[in-house]
């Protein structure tokens, strides 16, 4: 039995029931690289059993303290059954990527069942007639709370659930460093309940402090005054956008792939610019074409959070959230690409500033170490005001989460991973999440919404991929600049007008 942090116990108060805060990774795997016939689906159940024990979440529950006065605790799930997470879908013919991302949108729109451990797994086949998928590939959709796992951990379980191909090209085991799952069960009683909400919120004053006093001293260094003034003035803040709406309880999403060394081209155009820089410049450009489109572009940037790890070497292991946010501008107010980036680059190493000068690491400590009373009230808040999204101030408009890869092929019981790309727990105000994650040469970048949000996503992809074309021809010196407004986004733009066809 163990206890969550204030972190990974806030994203249980952000839960609702149109939005539940779990993450799913996506993996399609090419079975051509299989010895012998297909995977069957109780192979690859078997499989997934013998790799639990990478993360004790996955055999444990999470049960909560009274009124939510105390931190809620991880016990052995008494009623564990694999096929109760595993689960076999099979998409119908042709099997195409429209069809997939529908069904992912299904099976991400369903919140995760927490009195079981909180985590789902979708085998699904039939991946048939997908450009740059192999046909006979299958996927599985890891669906998880996010309570027990921030993307970092659910990097590193990517890592312990694949094998790497040896030097005579046979699988290399996964060394299991958790010890085994403990059997015993642990009863709750009224006075053991009530110790510990006394015990919590005492305790987590306390160890409060010491981030307290780092933090509040550093605010004082880089002005809170001008902070304050940058966010509440007219020149301050994001502006308000379709994405800062409520959610329904149905999901869209999409993803496109890009070429990683085409990416750190396009870097480089900008000396100093980092491959995030990057990705935040392409996406500022899809989302003021998609804007532009729609006659919402607004005059002033758009803004997006990005979570920042701060993990240190004692924090390896796969669970839990040791994550901080800060914000960006998107320069969406900029047309000219090699322009958008250069200011993105700017903004970003400022903010990078300001967040090691106030110290990220104590930032996330003061999450991971308030008081349950107070964190239970001030994630009740967040949720009601949209989490920056919606109040009389708009904060941000949208979130960009980068998961970095490994730069190596893995393989599951000898099928090849070729894609690999994540599905965000989106909420209301915070409506648009994009999700780049870079795995062996290639970049993919998805989008999680709303259907009553962004009810074009296909739309939205196209206008990802059109911004990448465009500051790709200036990388490679293929050809000269392209209009902002060109491309076939705003062409098919005009189709959807014409029809007014809504995309589910």
């Amino acid at each position: 039995m163990s206890k969550l942090s204030g972190q990974d116990a806030m994203f249980l108060t952000f839960d609702r029931p149109h939005a539940g805060s779990h993450g799913t990774m996506i993996y399609i795997y090419d079975q051509s690289t299989v010895d012998g016939q297909r995977l069957g689906f109780r192979e690859i159940v078997r499989h997934i059993s013998e790799r639990l024990d990478v993360s004790p979440v996955f055999r444990r529950k999470i049960v909560q303290v009274p009124f939510s006065l105390g931190y809620p605790y991880w016990v052995e799930d008494d009623l564990f059954d694999i096929d109760f997470h595993v689960r076999h879908f099979a998409l119908p013919k042709p099997g195409d990527w429209r069809q997939f991302c529908i069904l992912v949108s299904r099976i991400h729109a369903r919140s995760v069942d927490l009195s079981r451990a909180p985590w789902e797994m979708y085998v699904i086949e039939g991946l048939d007639n997908i450009e740059g998928i192999p046909k006979g590939s299958f996927a599985i959709l890891t669906k998880l709370h996010h309570a027990a796992m921030d993307g970092t951990a659910a990097g590193e379980l990517t890592w312990a659930l694949h094998d790497l191909a040896g030097a005579q090209g046979k699988p290399v085991a996964v060394v299991n460093n958790h010890p085994p799952a403990s059997s015993q069960r642990h009863r709750w009683g009224v006075l053991d309940a009530v110790s510990r909400m006394f015990t919590d919120n005492i305790s987590a004053s306390v160890r409060m402090a010491r981030p307290l006093a780092r933090v509040l001293p550093k605010l004082a260094v880089t002005s809170l005054r001008s902070i304050a003034r940058s966010v509440l003035t007219a020149e301050g803040g994001a502006p308000r956008t379709r994405f800062n709406s409520d959610v329904s309880a149905s999901r869209v999403w999409d993803s496109v792939t890009l070429d990683l060394d085409v990416v750190k081209q396009i870097k480089n155009l900008v000396p100093g610019a980092t491959v995030n820089d990057a990705v935040l410049a392409l996406i500022g450009g899809a989302m003021r074409r998609y804007l532009q489109a729609h006659d919402e572009l607004p005059v002033k940037s758009l803004v997006t959070l990005a979570p920042v790890n701060t993990r240190q070497g004692d924090e390896a292991s796969a669970s839990g959230n040791t994550i901080s946010i800060v914000t960006f501008p998107l320069c969406t107010d900029i047309e000219e690409p090699i322009a958008r980036l250069e200011a993105v680059h700017t903004a970003t190493a400022e903010s990078k500033a300001m967040q090691n000068a106030i110290g990220a690491r104590d930032l996330t400590n003061l999450q991971k170490f308030a008081p349950p009373a107070t964190l239970g009230l001030a994630g009740r808040l967040a949720t009601a005001m949209g989490v920056g999204g919606k109040g009389p101030v708009v904060l941000h408009n949208c979130l960009v989460t980068n998961v970095p890869g490994p730069s190596v092929p893995l393989y599951m019981l000898g099928a090849k991973l070729v894609y690999w790309c994540g599905v965000a727990p989106i909420s209301d105000g915070l409506s648009l999440i994009w999700n780049p994650t870079s795995y062996c040469g290639k970049m993919f970048i998805s989008l999680t919404s709303s259907p009553n949000v962004v009810p074009d996503p296909d739309f939205l992809a196209q206008c990802l991929k059109d911004s990448y074309e465009e500051m790709k021809a200036v990388a490679t010196g293929t050809e000269t600049r392209k209009a902002a407004k060109g491309g076939r986004a705003a062409e098919k733009s005009t189709a959807h007008k014409a029809s007014g066809k809504l995309e589910p």
